[in-house]
């Protein structure tokens, strides 16, 4: 592969580019999940399913990219077939991703609401914290399992508000940049997808293609017999001269 089939083939160079920019996506998906799940108030916060679901699905589209990269720079279909085949498998998970976070929407406050048992029950520090950060009291009202129980009395509290629509505000809006992370990533590889097909159906097949490495390296080999045939030719006719 050299600069003169990038030229020949502009194809192979959007894939390339394409495949550089969902690695780069890739690194972001997985920082900003492993961001969430290294954050313990983030147990409310953001969603902890999708943030997994995000480390996993930046390594997967780190490694198809890389095999993007390899077919955009290849010259056998076989390489280009399997990123293509490998590819629509990762953008319909993506397809899921995405509708199961939009539906999720549709019950967050029912996902509030069993995260703040959950942690009122293993880790009321968590919620402290949260109160704290959120300048609220309690889940649905200022008393309902409130850390302390008289958090909106407290001195060191006295919040005058309850933390569910703060919660709900912050879940929805982790949940949005998800959606629209994944979304841009789903767009670029489409495209890509498109064109590795279009470039697949210009290469010739693979088979072709070994003959025809056979062939040029036999036509160098005879090219080469014939060379130093004629050396020798040279050779011994200065030789008989001499």
């Amino acid at each position: 592969m050299d600069f003169m089939d990038m030229y020949r083939q502009p194809s192979r160079l959007y894939i390339l580019v394409l495949n550089i920019a969902t690695m780069l996506a890739s690194i972001a998906l997985f920082g900003l999940g492993i961001f969430v799940l290294a954050n313990e108030s983030s147990v409310l916060l953001e969603s902890r399913a999708l943030s997994w679901t995000l480390v996993v699905l930046g390594q997967l589209i780190m490694l198809v990219s890389i095999l993007g990269c390899a077919g955009s720079l290849g010259r056998y279909k076989i390489v280009l077939a399997t990123y293509g085949i490998l590819l629509s498998l990762l953008v319909v998970f993506q397809l899921i991703i995405i509708i199961y976070a939009s539906v999720r929407q549709d019950k967050v406050d029912n996902l509030m609401d069993q995260a703040w048992q959950n942690a009122f029950v293993n880790n009321q520090r968590t919620l402290q914290d949260l109160e704290i950060r959120l300048h609220c009291c309690g889940f649905s009202n200022m008393t309902d399992r409130a850390v302390p129980s008289n958090c909106h009395e407290s001195p060191a509290f006295g919040f005058h508000t309850s933390c569910q629509k703060q919660l709900r505000h912050s879940f929805t809006r982790h949940e949005d940049m998800v959606i629209a992370m994944v979304t841009v990533v789903e767009i670029l590889q489409l495209m890509a997808l498109v064109t590795t097909m279009v470039l697949w159906s210009k290469l010739p097949h693979d088979d072709d293609i070994d003959a025809q490495y056979r062939t040029e390296h036999s036509q160098r080999l005879l090219r080469g017999l014939r060379e130093d045939d004629q050396q020798e030719r040279t050779y011994g006719s200065v030789s008989e001269t001499h």
